[in-house]
């Protein structure tokens, strides 16, 4: 529920921004750099944000970070240029690296071995429910109430979210332990030895470092995926005359059927067949874009957003779970900082391609680019080694 609430105030913003950032005078590049330095800030902060929660737990990160979102959304309103944005973004880079990893690690630490997937597929519905009716508000709140309103009402929900996880939440009684399945030798096919759960401070079980570096690259494109849409998709819109109600319509039903997909797919995943889904939802992502490409009206263009969001629902609890079970949970939030920090790392480069391309060939020319990224991260995803499955069936193609 907490994630629930800060997710909602931070996507209120995602259809307004772009347009606002280059209204202030920016173009298409600063834009990019403006919307990816955001991500920069992750990517040198999740880890040791990751880290320091494994020693003095999760709780206190979380709220540090609900508490600079909302003491930094009613200062975007006050921006004189982009470079005021760009200021506001590096602090609330800071502040994400505070709650999204270590808010993945605190569900995989409450959850069990066999339900991992499941666990998962929840906690990315909940981010993606909210992502999805988030834009649809905020758009409202601009087209009807002016700029201020996102933003005010952004900083009132972080206040509630913060409110929520310090009353509601607890912390794990002991992160640095493992949990009784763990202990018990519990796995869903693959059990941790107990020289990596006692002595052995390696982050990931012996024989599974390619599959690890193969699931990075999967939330990498998940990351891009991101990208694209905080910097592009609104401009894109924008050029087929669709009112930011209609944009944050866009991101509904992209976000709507991520959700919805992620709980499925989640559920399913427990059952096996992971490395499947990682590679059909990463060739449907790859296909999306292409059919971005020919999307001239806005029944269109929802549909292939809602396949793309299927794609990811597809794929990323799949690749969460395989994460969790293949690493060392005494370093569980230090893995998953790790882990996000591949995600943010597609959420600084996406913007940076997209800009660029998008000024060297056009919006169009930018999304066939998108389209050859994803067909290269499917071949990547080849490398996936499914630990609930024997050797023999998680090397083959699916």
């Amino acid at each position: 529920m907490a994630v629930f609430v800060a997710v909602l105030g931070f996507s209120l913003i995602s259809p307004i921004l772009p347009v606002y950032i280059v209204e202030l005078g920016a173009s298409y590049k600063l834009l990019g750099v403006t919307v990816a330095v955001y991500g920069a800030v992750q990517l040198l902060t999740q880890i040791p944000c990751g880290k320091l929660s494994d020693r003095i737990g999760r709780k206190k990160l979380i709220l540090a970070g609900m508490l600079i979102f909302a003491l930094l959304a009613p200062l975007y309103v006050r921006a004189e240029n982009a470079y005021w944005i760009i200021l506001l973004r590096i602090f609330g880079g800071l502040g994400s690296s505070m709650v999204w990893p270590i808010a993945m690690a605190m569900v995989i630490d409450k959850a069990s071995v066999s339900r991992r997937g499941w666990a998962m597929g929840w906690y990315n519905a909940a981010l993606y429910s909210a992502f999805a009716v988030g834009p649809a508000i905020g758009g409202g709140l601009y087209d009807f109430m002016g700029l201020g309103a996102p933003f005010y009402f952004w900083s009132a929900l972080s206040l509630i979210s913060l409110l929520i996880v310090f009353y509601m939440v607890e912390e794990p009684q002991n992160i640095a332990s493992p949990s009784r399945h763990e202990r018990s030798g519990e796995s869903t096919g693959c059990s941790i030895s107990r020289s990596i759960l006692s002595k052995n401070t390696s982050l990931i079980q012996d024989g599974y470092l390619l599959a690890f570096a193969a699931c990075c690259t999967v939330v990498v494109w998940t990351g891009l995926i991101a990208g694209f849409n905080m910097t592009l998709l609104p401009n894109y819109a924008n050029q087929l005359k669709f009112s930011s109600t209609e944009i944050g319509l866009l991101y509904f039903a992209f976000a709507g059927t991520t959700a919805l997909s992620n709980v499925y797919f989640g559920n399913r995943s427990d059952r096996g067949g992971r490395k499947a889904m990682i590679f059909v939802g990463t060739i449907l992502g790859a296909l999306s874009f292409l059919l971005l490409t020919q999307a001239n009206s806005s029944v269109v263009l929802m549909m292939v957003m809602a396949v793309l969001g299927f794609s990811l629902g597809m794929e990323t609890p799949a690749s969460s779970a395989i994460v969790a079970d293949i690493s060392n949970p005494e370093r569980r939030g230090e893995i998953f900082g790790i882990f996000n920090t591949a995600r943010i790392l597609g959420m600084v480069i996406g913007p940076l391609i997209a800009g660029v391309s998008a000024d060297a060939y056009g919006i169009e020319g930018s999304l066939s680019i998108f389209m050859f990224i994803g067909i290269v991260v499917t071949l990547g995803t080849l490398m996936v080694r499914d630990p609930g499955r024997t050797k023999t069936e998680s090397d083959m193609i699916p």
